[in-house]
């Protein structure tokens, strides 16, 4: 029992010097609560606020070569309830029309002041924009026609994240620490989310594209959030392969201070011996260690150990109780175990847990 001990400690220590798809408590889909395009003009004075499009890039010849900025702003406070711990975050958006075929990067910017979006409908296809009504956005406007951005096309802060904008069809950006971190202050300062301003290097010509508004007949813009709600628990991540599938750990109980969670192992490699590490937060990403073996375990954070577990027909089951007075932390915890695979070690996914 000490040598298996002892391996197990060596375990940890090469976790701690050494993720996939978030498969948590809820996901919601919103659709955007305002959306519109800020069209370059010197006078600042067209807009379509209230259009079944929006466009991002740099119009052609008849467009005057002009710019185009899309804003977007979806109501996260609204969708989720307070406290609650975003796991995953991304847009899911349509792009219906565009003279160019290949993907662009675009980039989201936070935008820092408060706009309106108007209820103007462009003639044709909107890519030229209509006469400004009261209450629109414009390239000088964020509230037609008395209130100004403070710089012309919009005020916005540095770029958020990236994504490739396809010439045509839905595009879904991958979930990154970056739109996690936006969404999370959305949630938690909701009186400052204006939402994001998308656009591309505005250098070439024609590469405008037209995308779906909430005012569109379908394939609105959405923003799809995983989360986890006060005293939730989840899953994270796939775990290490086994056979013809992956090990894995589930989690259940309400993470309220001082409950009992039960811990559960699926599919492990038996016959093995192993232990829970649990650590403060977790790598949404993972450390790749193995082929299709990943980590979701900070690798900087302390990891603590719990008791030894034997695996019984690929099963073991173990308890954590919730730290009692210390709400709003995230715990992770990944199962590891020593088994008869030519690297003698597997990890689990993550299970996540949200203290209340």
């Amino acid at each position: 029992m000490n040598s298996t001990l002892a391996k197990l400690s060596l375990v940890a220590t090469v976790i701690a010097t050494s993720v996939s798809t978030a498969a948590a408590q809820s996901t919601v889909s919103i659709v955007t609560s305002k959306d519109t395009t800020l069209y370059e003009s010197p006078t600042g004075s067209l807009a379509n606020g209230g259009g079944p499009g929006m466009f991002c890039g740099r119009v052609g010849f008849q467009g005057g070569f002009g710019i185009r900025r899309t804003m977007v702003q979806w109501d996260v406070a609204g969708s989720i309830p307070a406290g609650s711990k975003i796991l995953s975050a991304s847009l899911d958006m349509w792009v219906d029309q565009s003279s160019a075929f290949l993907p662009i990067t675009a980039e989201a910017h936070r935008i820092t002041s408060d706009w309106s979006e108007g209820n103007n409908v462009a003639p044709g296809n909107g890519g030229a924009g209509g006469p400004a009504g009261t209450g629109e956005s414009t390239w000088l406007h964020s509230n037609y026609p008395s209130q100004f951005w403070t710089t012309p096309g919009g005020d916005f802060g540095p770029t958020s994240f990236t994504f490739d904008l396809p010439g045509l069809g839905a595009f879904v950006t991958t979930s990154n620490p970056a739109i996690v971190a936006d969404v999370q202050d959305m949630l938690d300062n909701a009186g400052s989310n204006y939402g994001w301003l998308l656009k591309t290097d505005e250098v070439l010509n024609s590469t405008a594209r037209r995308i779906n508004t909430r005012e569109a007949a379908s394939f609105q813009p959405k923003l799809v959030i995983t989360y986890l709600a006060p005293g939730e628990v989840g899953t994270h991540g796939v775990g290490w392969p086994v056979g013809a599938g992956t090990f894995g750990l589930t989690i259940s109980g309400v993470a309220n201070g001082g409950n009992v969670l039960t811990i559960d192992y699926v599919n492990a490699p038996s016959p093995s011996l192993g232990a829970n590490f649990y650590t403060i937060g977790y790598d949404p990403v993972g450390t790749l260690l193995i082929p299709n073996g990943l980590l979701y375990l900070p690798l900087l954070a302390p990891k603590i150990p719990g008791p030894t577990l034997a695996t019984v027909g690929g099963a073991a089951s173990s308890t954590f109780t919730v730290p009692a007075g210390f709400p709003g932390y995230l715990i992770a915890v990944q199962g590891v175990v020593l088994d008869t695979t030519p690297l003698n070690i597997s990890l689990s996914n993550a299970g996540l847990i949200w203290t209340n």
